[in-house]
């Protein structure tokens, strides 16, 4: 809804301010919980596990000696896949918990487009050169 009045403008100013506010307060919360996820992982039947943070980065790889008996290739393939599946669902975690903040944020309003703006400002001039009248400089 778009204000109408500029005790109005004042108002939907205020709210605005206040919403993003809100926004940022609940954004750096959801940093702080996103540095705190971790994403597990296994592959090879559990001979080869991993876990991953939030932001990807792989933070333990633990191979099972019994895994050794792999040889080198497949045990390669099977730490890519324990990796991949840590940082899947680590990314599963952050997605749901952006889906939680979403949720839980008021969203801002539509902006107001530059003509609204414009008359705004115009509707502003109009009155303070009612209010001073003679005294308006150059008169």
């Amino acid at each position: 809804m778009r204000p109408s009045s500029i005790e109005e403008d004042r108002d939907y100013l205020d709210r605005l301010l206040t919403q993003a506010e809100t926004m940022m307060r609940s954004l750096a919360g959801a940093r702080a919980r996103i540095g705190r996820i971790t994403g597990t992982g296994q592959a090879a039947g559990g001979l080869v596990s991993a876990v991953a943070d939030g932001h990807g980065r792989v933070r333990e790889l633990v191979v099972d000696p019994r895994g050794m008996r792999l040889g080198a290739e497949a045990l390669g393939r099977e730490v890519g896949e324990a990796l991949r599946a840590a940082q899947r669902d680590a990314e599963r975690q952050v997605h749901d918990l952006m889906a939680e903040i979403d949720a839980q944020t008021p969203h801002l309003p539509e902006a107001l487009g530059a003509d609204f703006v414009q008359e705004r400002v115009e509707q502003v001039s109009r009155e303070i050169e009612a209010r001073m009248g003679s005294a308006w400089p150059g008169q």
